[in-house]
Formats: structure tokens, C-alpha cells, sequence
């Protein structure tokens, strides 16, 4: 099935940052980068159109959709397909294993969230009756109802990095991903050392590759029995548990970003973003951002445009 949107130019790196290690070359002058895997094929033309095609590709649809702050459309079914209602039920490991995830990386105002989980096998099919899945098939409301029932039930790690100390570390010479790194690997550490022998594996949602993580780590010591794994939320409840609980924290550390502006602080980096940044670059200063926002986002560069 083919999926189609536009990617704002503020995250153009980004996007090609996330397919990197699949890029393959095109000789087309209109193409500006092609990424295939056996599950996808990403084409990002000149003009800033993304086509999306393969059996990920809906799921990759979802969640630039929920990155960029678009409406996704339903999923496209061939006109021969039968019509019949079909209910998917999430098909999780049913390893006890410890799973990480990150939230906030493709928002402009708020920090950067990231959160470890340990399910173990006892507790999968609990959390399955919960709703327990892919946090991007799942409402606000929703992420905050289960976060709030499992928090006491199901040992994890919360870290969140508040957007001044993000820009100070972009600042020191850490970029994006390695920044993912050291929190992964830090809260990953710490429920491996407080469930020892208790998981049979450990696994992260990939963001980068096994060898950049890595190297990104190099002064650190890393943890290092971790398997990668794409859309992990997917196939692994433990990462879909620490997506939950990353997204809930991310959703109250907003609401607190929210009090301190008087605003309602859009998600994403689209143009809304922009035009709300400029209404408090007029009424705080530009200096203000520094608390509120990742000020590396190009966003900041068509803020500080708008304003006289």
C-alpha cells in the first residue's frame, strides 16, 4: 500500500537521519533520497512529498503523523479486498524482558522523555486486556489511564531532560541521538541492576545504528546485552509499556511548560508551532525559548524571522 505527505523542510535531517542506514542510490533528479529494507521503501522527493510503500509502511505512516502533527488517513484496501470486519490483536514476546523507548525528539517545545519498562511474562496478557500496544494507536487520554493503572504494578524508569538542559548539552557538542543514548542506556542500567537474572532480554525501539549507539557511548559504561529492533512497540510489550509511560510524563511536563507560558503549547514542528513561538518571542524574548524549547530546531531560526 502507498502512503503520501509532506515533510516540513524544519525536519528534513531529521527524517533522513531516521532512514539513514537503509539509504540506497536513485539517479533521479527529482528524487532527493531513497531508503529500502525488506519491509519498506521511503522516497523523499525534491519537493518535500514522502511516498511510503510496503507492508511498514502504514505504520511508519502513523507515526510521522504523529511526529509532524498531521491527520493520518485510514489505511488504503485494494477495491478485490473482501469486506470483512477483522479485528488485529497485538502480538507481543512473550519473553520477560526489559524495553525502552523515547518521546519529544520531533517537538519543538518540551523535553526530551525517555523510559525503560520491565514486563515480565506473567504480567503480558494483564497489560494486553489493558489496551496495552503501540503507543501511536493510542489517545492521550488513553496513555495517561494505563500509565496510571501500571505505574505501581510494573517496575520502570522515567528520564526526563527539560529543554534547557538539552540545548546546554546540544550546546557542549552532543547531538540528538547521542543524547537518546545516554538516557537508554542509563535507564536501562538501572532496571538491569534492580531486576538482575529476572529478563531474558533487553530491547530498544532503534533509533540509530547498533554500531552508532555504540559509539555514541564510547566514554560511558554501556550496557551491552541489547537487541535492536524496529517498531519494537509493535512486537514487544515491554517497549510499548516504556513508550506509555515516556508519553504520560511528556504530557505533564507539557501541561507544566503550558502553566509557565499561559498557552496551550502545540506538539510536532509544523507552522502552527512557528506562529505560536512568535507570539512568545514578542511577549517574553527570545532569551525565553532557552526554557521551553529545543532551540536547534530550525523552527527557532523562523521565529526569530518573524520578529522585528
Amino acid at each position: 500500500m502507498n502512503y503520501v505527505f509532506t515533510l516540513p523542510e524544519t525536519s528534513l535531517d531529521k527524517f533522513i537521519d531516521y532512514y539513514q542506514d537503509s539509504r540506497v542510490d536513485s539517479e533521479m533528479d527529482h528524487i532527493l533520497a531513497r531508503f529500502q529494507t525488506k519491509q519498506i521503501t521511503v522516497t523523499l522527493y525534491r519537493s518535500g512529498k514522502v511516498l511510503l510503500q510496503g507492508e511498514d509502511a502504514y505504520e511508519d505512516y502513523l507515526m510521522w503523523s504523529d511526529i509532524l502533527g498531521f491527520i493520518p488517513e485510514k489505511p488504503s484496501v485494494p477495491d478485490n479486498a473482501p469486506k470483512i470486519a477483522k479485528v488485529v490483536l497485538p502480538s507481543f514476546s512473550t519473553l520477560a524482558e526489559i524495553g525502552s523507548d523515547e518521546v519529544g525528539t520531533g517537538d519543538f517545545f518540551g523535553p526530551v522523555v525517555v523510559s525503560a519498562a520491565f514486563v515480565p511474562s506473567e504480567a503480558i496478557t494483564k497489560l494486553v486486556q489493558m489496551g496495552v500496544k503501540d503507543s501511536k494507536q493510542l489517545e492521550d487520554d488513553v496513555i495517561r489511564k494505563i500509565s496510571a493503572s501500571a505505574k505501581n504494578s510494573i517496575s520502570h524508569v522515567v528520564l526526563v531532560t527539560p529543554p534547557k538542559k538539552f540545548n546546554e548539552l546540544v550546546q557542549s557538542g552532543y547531538n540528538l541521538n547521542k543524547i537518546k543514548a545516554y538516557l537508554h542506556n542509563h535507564a536501562i542500567r538501572k532496571l538491569a541492576q534492580k531486576h538482575n537474572n529476572e529478563f531474558q532480554s533487553v530491547i530498544i525501539d532503534e533509533f540509530c545504528s547498533e554500531s552508532n549507539y555504540y559509539r555514541y557511548l564510547a566514554d560511558v559504561e554501556a550496557y551491552r546485552k541489547v537487541t535492536f529492533v524496529q517498531k519494537a512497540e509493535s512486537s514487544h510489550i515491554a517497549v510499548a509499556m516504556a513508550s506509555i509511560f515516556a508519553r504520560a510524563s511528556f504530557l505533564e511536563e507539557m501541561e507544566k511548560l503550558n502553566d509557565l507560558t499561559g498557552l496551550i503549547l502545540p506538539f510536532g514542528a509544523s507552522a502552527i508551532v512557528d506562529l505560536i513561538g512568535k507570539r512568545i518571542a514578542l511577549e517574553k524574548g527570545l532569551d525565553f525559548f532557552e526554557k521551553i524549547a529545543k532551540i536547534n530546531f530550525k523552527n527557532m531560526d523562523k521565529i526569530k524571522a518573524m520578529c522585528p
